[in-house]
Protein backbone atom coordinates (compact mmCIF):
# COMPACT_ATOMS: atom_id res chain seq x y z
CA UNK A 1 0.00 0.00 0.00
CA UNK A 2 1.32 3.42 -0.98
CA UNK A 3 2.19 5.77 1.89
CA UNK A 4 1.05 9.34 1.33
CA UNK A 5 3.14 12.10 2.85
CA UNK A 6 1.82 15.39 4.18
CA UNK A 7 3.66 18.62 4.93
CA UNK A 8 3.27 20.23 8.34
CA UNK A 9 5.07 22.87 10.37
CA UNK A 10 5.90 22.45 14.07
CA UNK A 11 7.47 25.41 15.89
CA UNK A 12 8.60 26.87 12.58
CA UNK A 13 10.19 23.61 11.42
CA UNK A 14 8.80 22.27 8.14
CA UNK A 15 8.34 18.48 8.16
CA UNK A 16 7.10 15.80 5.81
CA UNK A 17 5.44 12.88 7.62
CA UNK A 18 3.19 9.94 6.68
CA UNK A 19 -0.53 10.59 6.53
CA UNK A 20 -2.26 9.28 9.67
CA UNK A 21 0.63 10.15 11.99
CA UNK A 22 -0.46 11.94 15.16
CA UNK A 23 1.21 15.24 16.04
CA UNK A 24 3.25 13.89 18.97
CA UNK A 25 4.71 11.10 16.82
CA UNK A 26 5.68 13.56 14.10
CA UNK A 27 7.32 15.82 16.69
CA UNK A 28 9.23 13.16 18.62
CA UNK A 29 10.53 11.53 15.42
CA UNK A 30 11.98 14.90 14.45
CA UNK A 31 13.59 15.72 17.81
CA UNK A 32 10.83 18.08 18.94
CA UNK A 33 9.81 17.15 22.46
CA UNK A 34 6.21 17.58 23.52
CA UNK A 35 5.68 16.79 27.24
CA UNK A 36 3.49 13.75 27.84
CA UNK A 37 2.65 11.06 30.39
CA UNK A 38 0.01 8.70 29.06
CA UNK A 39 1.34 8.48 25.49
CA UNK A 40 3.68 5.58 24.74
CA UNK A 41 4.81 4.62 21.21
CA UNK A 42 4.09 0.91 21.77
CA UNK A 43 0.71 1.24 23.49
CA UNK A 44 -2.70 2.42 22.35
CA UNK A 45 -3.53 6.11 22.64
CA UNK A 46 -5.56 6.97 25.74
CA UNK A 47 -5.37 10.75 25.86
CA UNK A 48 -6.08 11.10 29.57
CA UNK A 49 -3.17 13.09 31.00
CA UNK A 50 -3.70 16.23 28.83
CA UNK A 51 -0.05 17.17 29.19
CA UNK A 52 0.57 17.18 25.44
CA UNK A 53 -1.76 20.10 24.66
CA UNK A 54 -0.58 22.13 21.65
CA UNK A 55 -1.95 24.94 19.55
CA UNK A 56 -2.96 24.24 15.96
CA UNK A 57 -3.68 27.27 13.80
CA UNK A 58 -7.32 27.26 12.78
CA UNK A 59 -8.54 25.12 15.68
CA UNK A 60 -10.68 26.90 18.32
CA UNK A 61 -9.23 24.96 21.30
CA UNK A 62 -5.92 23.40 22.22
CA UNK A 63 -5.97 19.76 21.04
CA UNK A 64 -3.95 16.93 22.58
CA UNK A 65 -1.01 16.03 20.36
CA UNK A 66 -1.26 12.29 21.03
CA UNK A 67 -4.74 11.95 19.48
CA UNK A 68 -4.71 14.58 16.73
CA UNK A 69 -3.71 13.32 13.27
CA UNK A 70 -1.60 15.56 11.06
CA UNK A 71 -3.12 17.22 8.02
CA UNK A 72 -1.48 18.77 5.00
CA UNK A 73 -0.53 22.38 5.70
CA UNK A 74 -1.08 22.05 9.47
CA UNK A 75 0.82 24.60 11.59
CA UNK A 76 1.51 23.54 15.19
CA UNK A 77 2.89 25.54 18.13
CA UNK A 78 4.18 23.68 21.20
CA UNK A 79 5.79 26.47 23.19
CA UNK A 80 3.73 29.65 22.94
CA UNK A 81 1.99 31.46 25.80
CA UNK A 82 -1.34 29.62 25.46
CA UNK A 83 0.34 26.20 25.48
CA UNK A 84 2.65 27.06 28.38
CA UNK A 85 -0.26 28.29 30.51
CA UNK A 86 -2.25 25.12 29.76
CA UNK A 87 0.69 22.89 30.65
CA UNK A 88 1.17 24.71 33.95
CA UNK A 89 -2.50 24.11 34.79
CA UNK A 90 -2.23 20.42 33.95
CA UNK A 91 0.87 20.09 36.13
CA UNK A 92 -0.89 21.77 39.05
CA UNK A 93 -3.82 19.39 38.67
CA UNK A 94 -1.55 16.30 38.55
CA UNK A 95 0.31 17.44 41.68
CA UNK A 96 -2.78 18.32 43.75
CA UNK A 97 -2.58 15.14 45.83
CA UNK A 98 0.98 14.07 45.12
CA UNK A 99 2.94 13.39 48.35
CA UNK A 100 6.02 15.34 47.16
CA UNK A 101 8.36 12.71 48.62
CA UNK A 102 11.04 13.08 45.95
CA UNK A 103 14.01 12.76 48.38
CA UNK A 104 13.02 9.19 49.29
CA UNK A 105 11.47 8.18 45.96
CA UNK A 106 13.31 5.53 43.97
CA UNK A 107 12.26 7.23 40.73
CA UNK A 108 14.17 10.42 41.57
CA UNK A 109 16.51 11.29 38.73
CA UNK A 110 14.36 9.71 36.02
CA UNK A 111 10.92 10.96 36.99
CA UNK A 112 8.75 12.65 34.38
CA UNK A 113 6.86 14.49 37.08
CA UNK A 114 10.05 16.06 38.43
CA UNK A 115 11.36 16.95 34.98
CA UNK A 116 8.14 18.46 33.71
CA UNK A 117 7.56 20.43 36.91
CA UNK A 118 10.95 22.08 36.46
CA UNK A 119 10.26 22.83 32.78
CA UNK A 120 6.51 23.45 32.72
CA UNK A 121 5.37 24.02 36.31
CA UNK A 122 7.34 25.93 38.96
CA UNK A 123 4.09 26.94 40.65
CA UNK A 124 3.28 27.10 44.35
CA UNK A 125 0.62 24.57 45.28
CA UNK A 126 -2.71 25.95 46.44
CA UNK A 127 -3.35 22.68 48.29
CA UNK A 128 -1.69 22.24 51.68
CA UNK A 129 -0.18 18.94 52.73
CA UNK A 130 -2.99 18.34 55.27
CA UNK A 131 -5.62 18.84 52.55
CA UNK A 132 -4.18 16.21 50.20
CA UNK A 133 -6.06 12.95 49.67
CA UNK A 134 -4.05 10.18 51.31
CA UNK A 135 -3.80 6.81 49.57
CA UNK A 136 -2.08 3.50 50.19
CA UNK A 137 1.69 3.21 50.08
CA UNK A 138 4.29 0.38 49.73
CA UNK A 139 1.92 -2.29 48.43
CA UNK A 140 3.69 -5.58 47.64
CA UNK A 141 2.55 -6.83 44.22
CA UNK A 142 4.72 -9.92 43.95
CA UNK A 143 8.34 -10.71 43.16
CA UNK A 144 9.02 -7.70 40.94
CA UNK A 145 6.83 -4.73 41.88
CA UNK A 146 6.06 -2.34 44.73
CA UNK A 147 3.07 0.00 44.31
CA UNK A 148 2.65 3.47 45.85
CA UNK A 149 -0.82 4.73 44.91
CA UNK A 150 -0.20 8.24 46.28
CA UNK A 151 2.36 8.90 43.57
CA UNK A 152 0.23 7.55 40.71
CA UNK A 153 -1.03 10.10 38.15
CA UNK A 154 -3.47 7.57 36.61
CA UNK A 155 -1.86 7.65 33.17
CA UNK A 156 -3.03 4.03 32.56
CA UNK A 157 0.20 2.95 30.85
CA UNK A 158 0.56 -0.08 33.15
CA UNK A 159 -3.07 -1.08 32.65
CA UNK A 160 -2.75 -0.88 28.88
CA UNK A 161 0.48 -2.91 28.97
CA UNK A 162 -1.20 -5.83 30.72
CA UNK A 163 -4.29 -5.49 28.51
CA UNK A 164 -2.54 -5.10 25.16
CA UNK A 165 0.89 -6.74 25.41
CA UNK A 166 0.56 -9.67 27.81
CA UNK A 167 -3.26 -9.86 27.54
CA UNK A 168 -3.50 -10.77 31.22
CA UNK A 169 -5.19 -7.65 32.63
CA UNK A 170 -3.81 -7.74 36.19
CA UNK A 171 -4.01 -3.99 36.88
CA UNK A 172 -7.18 -1.92 36.75
CA UNK A 173 -8.63 1.36 38.06
CA UNK A 174 -10.59 1.13 41.31
CA UNK A 175 -12.87 3.66 43.07
CA UNK A 176 -13.92 7.02 41.62
CA UNK A 177 -13.08 10.71 41.53
CA UNK A 178 -10.06 11.85 43.53
CA UNK A 179 -10.05 8.44 45.28
CA UNK A 180 -9.31 6.56 42.05
CA UNK A 181 -6.24 4.35 42.18
CA UNK A 182 -4.69 1.46 40.30
CA UNK A 183 -4.34 -1.99 41.79
CA UNK A 184 -4.90 -5.71 41.44
CA UNK A 185 -7.96 -7.56 42.64
CA UNK A 186 -7.64 -7.79 46.43
CA UNK A 187 -3.94 -6.82 46.06
CA UNK A 188 -3.13 -10.21 44.57
CA UNK A 189 0.52 -10.53 43.47
CA UNK A 190 1.28 -10.10 39.78
CA UNK A 191 2.47 -13.45 38.48
CA UNK A 192 3.58 -12.42 35.02
CA UNK A 193 6.91 -13.06 33.30
CA UNK A 194 6.91 -9.56 31.78
CA UNK A 195 5.82 -7.61 34.86
CA UNK A 196 9.04 -5.60 35.15
CA UNK A 197 8.07 -3.60 32.07
CA UNK A 198 5.43 -1.64 33.96
CA UNK A 199 8.19 -0.26 36.18
CA UNK A 200 10.01 0.97 33.06
CA UNK A 201 6.97 2.67 31.56
CA UNK A 202 5.65 4.23 34.77
CA UNK A 203 6.48 7.93 34.27
CA UNK A 204 6.51 8.61 38.03
CA UNK A 205 7.41 6.61 41.14
CA UNK A 206 4.14 4.72 41.54
CA UNK A 207 5.50 1.36 40.35
CA UNK A 208 9.05 0.63 41.44
CA UNK A 209 11.28 -2.41 41.12
CA UNK A 210 11.52 -4.55 44.24
CA UNK A 211 14.97 -5.70 43.11
CA UNK A 212 16.38 -2.22 42.34
CA UNK A 213 14.55 -0.37 45.12
CA UNK A 214 16.89 1.83 47.20
CA UNK A 215 20.03 0.17 45.79
CA UNK A 216 21.43 3.09 43.81
CA UNK A 217 20.52 6.61 42.74
CA UNK A 218 20.18 6.65 38.97
CA UNK A 219 22.39 9.70 38.49
CA UNK A 220 25.36 7.63 39.67
CA UNK A 221 24.72 4.99 36.99
CA UNK A 222 26.19 4.80 33.51
CA UNK A 223 24.11 3.25 30.73
CA UNK A 224 25.69 1.05 28.06
CA UNK A 225 23.79 -0.18 24.99
CA UNK A 226 23.78 -3.94 24.63
CA UNK A 227 21.72 -7.02 23.69
CA UNK A 228 20.14 -9.53 26.07
CA UNK A 229 22.00 -12.87 25.86
CA UNK A 230 19.34 -15.12 27.39
CA UNK A 231 17.54 -16.20 24.20
CA UNK A 232 17.71 -15.89 20.43
CA UNK A 233 15.26 -12.97 20.22
CA UNK A 234 18.10 -10.55 20.99
CA UNK A 235 16.13 -7.91 22.87
CA UNK A 236 17.90 -4.56 22.91
CA UNK A 237 18.84 -3.55 26.44
CA UNK A 238 20.75 -0.98 28.45
CA UNK A 239 23.21 -2.11 31.11
CA UNK A 240 23.06 0.30 34.05
CA UNK A 241 26.27 0.09 36.05
CA UNK A 242 28.83 1.93 38.14
CA UNK A 243 32.36 1.03 39.23
CA UNK A 244 32.23 -2.36 37.51
CA UNK A 245 28.99 -3.45 39.18
CA UNK A 246 25.74 -3.95 37.23
CA UNK A 247 22.62 -2.77 39.08
CA UNK A 248 19.95 -3.47 36.51
CA UNK A 249 19.12 -4.30 32.90
CA UNK A 250 16.34 -2.34 31.21
CA UNK A 251 14.91 -2.64 27.69
CA UNK A 252 16.07 -0.33 24.94
CA UNK A 253 13.48 0.42 22.27
CA UNK A 254 13.88 -1.33 18.94
CA UNK A 255 10.58 -1.41 16.98
CA UNK A 256 11.85 -4.29 14.80
CA UNK A 257 12.92 -6.64 17.62
CA UNK A 258 11.44 -6.11 21.07
CA UNK A 259 9.66 -2.74 20.82
CA UNK A 260 10.07 -1.36 24.38
CA UNK A 261 9.88 -4.66 26.26
CA UNK A 262 11.95 -7.48 27.72
CA UNK A 263 11.07 -10.54 29.78
CA UNK A 264 11.77 -10.77 33.50
CA UNK A 265 14.14 -13.71 32.96
CA UNK A 266 16.41 -11.53 30.85
CA UNK A 267 15.97 -8.58 33.20
CA UNK A 268 17.13 -10.63 36.17
CA UNK A 269 20.17 -12.17 34.43
CA UNK A 270 22.52 -9.40 35.59
CA UNK A 271 23.61 -11.02 38.91
CA UNK A 272 25.62 -13.56 36.86
CA UNK A 273 27.86 -10.71 35.74
CA UNK A 274 28.51 -9.65 39.33
CA UNK A 275 28.67 -13.23 40.61
CA UNK A 276 31.16 -14.09 43.33
CA UNK A 277 32.04 -17.31 41.53
CA UNK A 278 33.44 -15.55 38.48
CA UNK A 279 36.57 -17.18 37.08
CA UNK A 280 39.26 -14.51 37.32
CA UNK A 281 42.50 -16.21 36.24
CA UNK A 282 43.70 -19.19 34.15
CA UNK A 283 43.80 -22.61 35.79
CA UNK A 284 46.08 -25.59 34.99
CA UNK A 285 45.52 -29.11 36.24
CA UNK A 286 48.09 -30.40 38.70
CA UNK A 287 47.14 -33.94 39.63
CA UNK A 288 43.54 -33.87 40.82
CA UNK A 289 43.44 -30.10 41.31
CA UNK A 290 43.14 -27.04 39.11
CA UNK A 291 45.60 -24.38 40.20
CA UNK A 292 45.97 -20.70 39.24
CA UNK A 293 48.43 -19.94 36.46
CA UNK A 294 49.83 -16.94 34.57
CA UNK A 295 48.33 -16.41 31.12
CA UNK A 296 51.53 -17.13 29.22
CA UNK A 297 52.05 -20.41 31.02
CA UNK A 298 48.46 -21.47 30.33
CA UNK A 299 48.67 -20.57 26.63
CA UNK A 300 52.02 -22.32 26.28
CA UNK A 301 50.55 -25.45 27.88
CA UNK A 302 47.61 -25.45 25.45
CA UNK A 303 49.85 -25.01 22.42
CA UNK A 304 52.39 -27.60 23.61
CA UNK A 305 49.82 -30.33 24.33
CA UNK A 306 47.78 -29.77 21.17
CA UNK A 307 50.90 -29.71 18.99
CA UNK A 308 51.98 -32.96 20.59
CA UNK A 309 48.64 -34.63 19.79
CA UNK A 310 48.73 -33.22 16.26
CA UNK A 311 52.25 -34.54 15.62
CA UNK A 312 51.57 -37.98 17.11
CA UNK A 313 48.03 -38.64 15.87
CA UNK A 314 47.29 -36.01 13.23
CA UNK A 315 45.07 -32.91 13.32
CA UNK A 316 41.87 -34.99 13.11
CA UNK A 317 42.63 -36.26 16.61
CA UNK A 318 41.60 -32.81 17.87
CA UNK A 319 38.08 -31.38 17.80
CA UNK A 320 36.44 -28.15 18.91
CA UNK A 321 32.96 -27.31 20.17
CA UNK A 322 32.05 -23.64 19.90
CA UNK A 323 29.41 -21.77 21.89
CA UNK A 324 26.48 -19.72 20.52
CA UNK A 325 26.89 -17.62 23.68
CA UNK A 326 29.92 -16.12 21.96
CA UNK A 327 29.85 -13.09 19.67
CA UNK A 328 30.33 -13.29 15.91
CA UNK A 329 33.87 -12.07 16.49
CA UNK A 330 34.51 -14.84 19.05
CA UNK A 331 33.16 -17.51 16.71
CA UNK A 332 35.02 -16.20 13.68
CA UNK A 333 38.36 -16.51 15.45
CA UNK A 334 37.31 -19.86 16.98
CA UNK A 335 36.90 -21.17 13.43
CA UNK A 336 40.27 -19.75 12.43
CA UNK A 337 41.87 -21.33 15.49
CA UNK A 338 40.40 -24.77 14.76
CA UNK A 339 40.90 -24.76 10.98
CA UNK A 340 44.01 -22.65 10.43
CA UNK A 341 45.75 -23.11 13.76
CA UNK A 342 45.14 -26.73 14.64
CA UNK A 343 44.29 -27.68 11.06
CA UNK A 344 41.26 -29.87 11.76
CA UNK A 345 37.75 -29.79 10.29
CA UNK A 346 36.14 -31.37 13.35
CA UNK A 347 33.92 -28.74 14.91
CA UNK A 348 30.33 -28.07 15.87
CA UNK A 349 28.45 -25.73 18.19
CA UNK A 350 25.13 -27.55 18.65
CA UNK A 351 24.90 -29.10 22.09
CA UNK A 352 21.15 -29.31 22.64
CA UNK A 353 19.38 -28.74 19.29
CA UNK A 354 19.95 -24.98 19.34
CA UNK A 355 19.57 -24.79 15.56
CA UNK A 356 16.09 -26.37 15.77
CA UNK A 357 14.91 -24.22 18.68
CA UNK A 358 16.28 -20.88 17.49
CA UNK A 359 13.01 -19.69 15.96
CA UNK A 360 10.56 -21.56 18.18
CA UNK A 361 8.59 -19.39 20.61
CA UNK A 362 8.57 -20.18 24.31
CA UNK A 363 5.73 -17.74 24.88
CA UNK A 364 3.54 -15.55 22.69
CA UNK A 365 5.49 -12.33 23.25
CA UNK A 366 9.29 -12.39 23.02
CA UNK A 367 11.01 -15.44 24.50
CA UNK A 368 12.31 -18.20 22.27
CA UNK A 369 13.25 -21.75 23.24
CA UNK A 370 16.87 -21.31 22.18
CA UNK A 371 18.62 -19.77 25.19
CA UNK A 372 21.56 -18.44 23.17
CA UNK A 373 21.97 -15.02 21.56
CA UNK A 374 24.04 -16.12 18.57
CA UNK A 375 22.90 -19.45 17.16
CA UNK A 376 22.12 -17.86 13.81
CA UNK A 377 25.56 -16.26 13.83
CA UNK A 378 27.18 -19.66 14.36
CA UNK A 379 25.16 -21.06 11.45
CA UNK A 380 26.05 -18.11 9.23
CA UNK A 381 29.72 -18.66 10.08
CA UNK A 382 29.35 -22.32 9.07
CA UNK A 383 30.39 -23.84 12.39
CA UNK A 384 28.80 -27.18 11.54
CA UNK A 385 30.25 -30.48 10.29
CA UNK A 386 31.20 -30.62 6.60
CA UNK A 387 31.39 -33.53 4.17
CA UNK A 388 30.07 -36.14 6.57
CA UNK A 389 31.98 -34.78 9.53
CA UNK A 390 31.07 -35.38 13.14
CA UNK A 391 28.45 -33.42 15.05
CA UNK A 392 28.82 -32.80 18.78
CA UNK A 393 27.48 -36.25 19.69
CA UNK A 394 29.77 -37.83 17.10
CA UNK A 395 32.74 -35.88 18.47
CA UNK A 396 32.06 -36.99 22.03
CA UNK A 397 31.57 -40.59 20.90
CA UNK A 398 34.89 -40.47 19.07
CA UNK A 399 36.57 -39.06 22.19
CA UNK A 400 35.07 -41.86 24.28
CA UNK A 401 36.39 -44.42 21.77
CA UNK A 402 39.87 -42.89 21.84
CA UNK A 403 39.79 -41.68 18.22
CA UNK A 404 39.83 -38.03 19.26
CA UNK A 405 42.38 -37.24 21.95
CA UNK A 406 42.22 -33.44 22.26
CA UNK A 407 39.01 -31.53 22.94
CA UNK A 408 38.64 -27.74 22.85
CA UNK A 409 35.47 -26.34 24.45
CA UNK A 410 34.55 -22.68 24.18
CA UNK A 411 32.16 -23.16 27.12
CA UNK A 412 31.36 -25.97 29.58
CA UNK A 413 28.72 -28.20 27.95
CA UNK A 414 26.94 -29.43 31.08
CA UNK A 415 23.63 -29.03 29.24
CA UNK A 416 24.47 -31.79 26.72
CA UNK A 417 21.47 -34.15 27.07
CA UNK A 418 23.43 -37.44 27.22
CA UNK A 419 25.16 -36.94 30.57
CA UNK A 420 26.69 -40.42 30.56
CA UNK A 421 28.35 -39.97 27.17
CA UNK A 422 29.63 -36.52 28.18
CA UNK A 423 31.13 -37.85 31.43
CA UNK A 424 32.78 -40.83 29.70
CA UNK A 425 34.19 -38.66 26.90
CA UNK A 426 35.69 -36.06 29.25
CA UNK A 427 37.24 -38.79 31.37
CA UNK A 428 38.72 -40.50 28.31
CA UNK A 429 40.16 -37.37 26.61
CA UNK A 430 43.91 -36.96 26.88
CA UNK A 431 43.70 -33.18 26.92
CA UNK A 432 40.71 -30.88 27.44
CA UNK A 433 40.84 -27.08 27.11
CA UNK A 434 37.87 -25.06 28.28
CA UNK A 435 36.85 -21.42 28.39
CA UNK A 436 34.63 -20.43 31.31
CA UNK A 437 33.16 -17.27 32.80
CA UNK A 438 32.35 -18.85 36.16
CA UNK A 439 33.75 -21.55 38.39
CA UNK A 440 31.61 -24.68 38.19
CA UNK A 441 31.34 -28.44 38.10
CA UNK A 442 31.86 -28.48 34.34
CA UNK A 443 35.46 -27.30 34.77
CA UNK A 444 36.59 -30.34 36.74
CA UNK A 445 37.37 -32.47 33.69
CA UNK A 446 39.51 -29.76 32.03
CA UNK A 447 43.30 -29.79 31.96
CA UNK A 448 43.48 -26.05 31.22
CA UNK A 449 40.71 -23.54 31.93
CA UNK A 450 40.92 -20.08 30.37
CA UNK A 451 38.84 -17.27 31.94
CA UNK A 452 36.60 -15.52 29.42
CA UNK A 453 34.66 -12.38 30.22
CA UNK A 454 30.91 -11.85 29.98
CA UNK A 455 29.07 -9.96 27.24
CA UNK A 456 28.98 -6.87 29.50
CA UNK A 457 32.78 -6.68 29.41
CA UNK A 458 33.44 -6.80 25.67
CA UNK A 459 32.49 -5.30 22.33
CA UNK A 460 31.08 -7.38 19.53
CA UNK A 461 27.97 -8.46 17.63
CA UNK A 462 25.24 -11.08 18.00
CA UNK A 463 22.99 -12.39 15.21
CA UNK A 464 19.44 -12.98 16.41
CA UNK A 465 16.78 -15.47 15.29
CA UNK A 466 15.83 -13.43 12.20
CA UNK A 467 19.47 -12.94 11.12
CA UNK A 468 19.66 -9.39 12.47
CA UNK A 469 23.23 -8.49 13.42
CA UNK A 470 23.23 -6.26 16.53
CA UNK A 471 26.03 -4.63 18.48
CA UNK A 472 26.98 -5.09 22.12
CA UNK A 473 29.31 -2.65 23.86
CA UNK A 474 31.75 -3.01 26.73
CA UNK A 475 30.28 -1.49 29.88
CA UNK A 476 33.47 -1.84 31.94
CA UNK A 477 36.80 -3.73 31.82
CA UNK A 478 36.82 -7.54 32.25
CA UNK A 479 36.89 -8.75 35.84
CA UNK A 480 40.22 -10.08 37.13
CA UNK A 481 42.38 -11.48 34.32
CA UNK A 482 39.48 -12.67 32.17
CA UNK A 483 39.55 -11.85 28.47
CA UNK A 484 37.14 -11.81 25.53
CA UNK A 485 37.05 -15.16 23.71
CA UNK A 486 38.23 -13.59 20.45
CA UNK A 487 41.31 -12.23 22.20
CA UNK A 488 42.14 -15.69 23.60
CA UNK A 489 41.85 -17.29 20.16
CA UNK A 490 43.95 -14.50 18.63
CA UNK A 491 46.74 -15.09 21.15
CA UNK A 492 46.60 -18.87 20.65
CA UNK A 493 46.85 -18.44 16.89
CA UNK A 494 49.91 -16.25 17.32
CA UNK A 495 51.46 -18.83 19.70
CA UNK A 496 50.70 -21.49 17.11
CA UNK A 497 52.60 -19.55 14.47
CA UNK A 498 49.73 -17.96 12.53
CA UNK A 499 50.51 -14.35 11.65
CA UNK A 500 47.63 -11.94 12.31
CA UNK A 501 46.88 -8.71 14.13
CA UNK A 502 43.52 -7.82 15.62
CA UNK A 503 43.92 -5.11 18.29
CA UNK A 504 40.16 -4.68 18.82
CA UNK A 505 36.86 -6.47 18.27
CA UNK A 506 36.10 -3.87 15.61
CA UNK A 507 39.16 -5.05 13.65
CA UNK A 508 37.93 -8.64 13.91
CA UNK A 509 34.51 -7.66 12.55
CA UNK A 510 36.13 -5.80 9.66
CA UNK A 511 38.03 -8.95 8.68
CA UNK A 512 34.96 -11.11 9.25
CA UNK A 513 32.93 -8.95 6.89
CA UNK A 514 35.59 -9.46 4.21
CA UNK A 515 35.96 -13.22 4.57
CA UNK A 516 32.49 -14.48 5.48
CA UNK A 517 29.95 -14.42 2.65
CA UNK A 518 26.92 -13.89 4.94
CA UNK A 519 28.47 -10.75 6.45
CA UNK A 520 30.07 -9.26 3.34
CA UNK A 521 29.63 -5.52 2.97
CA UNK A 522 28.54 -5.01 6.56
CA UNK A 523 29.98 -2.22 8.66
CA UNK A 524 29.45 -1.39 12.31
CA UNK A 525 28.24 2.05 11.26
CA UNK A 526 25.69 0.43 8.97
CA UNK A 527 24.54 -1.88 11.76
CA UNK A 528 24.08 1.11 14.06
CA UNK A 529 22.03 0.95 17.24
CA UNK A 530 19.11 -1.04 15.83
CA UNK A 531 20.92 -3.72 13.86
CA UNK A 532 20.89 -4.88 10.26
CA UNK A 533 19.68 -8.15 8.80
CA UNK A 534 22.14 -10.36 6.96
CA UNK A 535 19.69 -10.82 4.10
CA UNK A 536 19.14 -7.09 3.60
Amino acid sequence: MKTYMVKITIDGKELEVPEGTVIIQAALENDIHIPHYCYHPDLSIDGNCRMCLVEVEGMPKLPIACATPVADGMVVHTKNENVTKAQESVMEFLLINHPIDCPICDQAGECGLQDYYMNHGLHNSRIGLREKVLKRKVIDLGEMIVLDTERCILCSRCIRFFDEVTHTGELQFYKRGDRTEIGTYKDQPIDNSYSGNVVDICPVGALTSKDFRFKQRVWFLKGTKSVCPTCSTGCNIRIDHTKGVVFRLVPRRNPEVNKSWMCDKGRMAYPLINGENRLKYPMIRNGENLEPSPWEEALDRVVKELKKIKEESGPEAIAGIASPQGTNEDLFLFKKWIREGIGTSLMDFRVNDEDKKVREMEDSILRRKDENPNTRGALALDLVPKNGGLDTKGILTAVKEGKIKGLYLQRPIDHFPDKTLLKEALEKAEFVVMHATHNGEGMRAAHVVLPSCTYAEKDGTFTNYEDRVQQIHRAFPPIGESRPDWEIFRDLLVHFGVSLSFPTAQDVFLQLSKEERAFQGMTLKGIGDLGRRISS
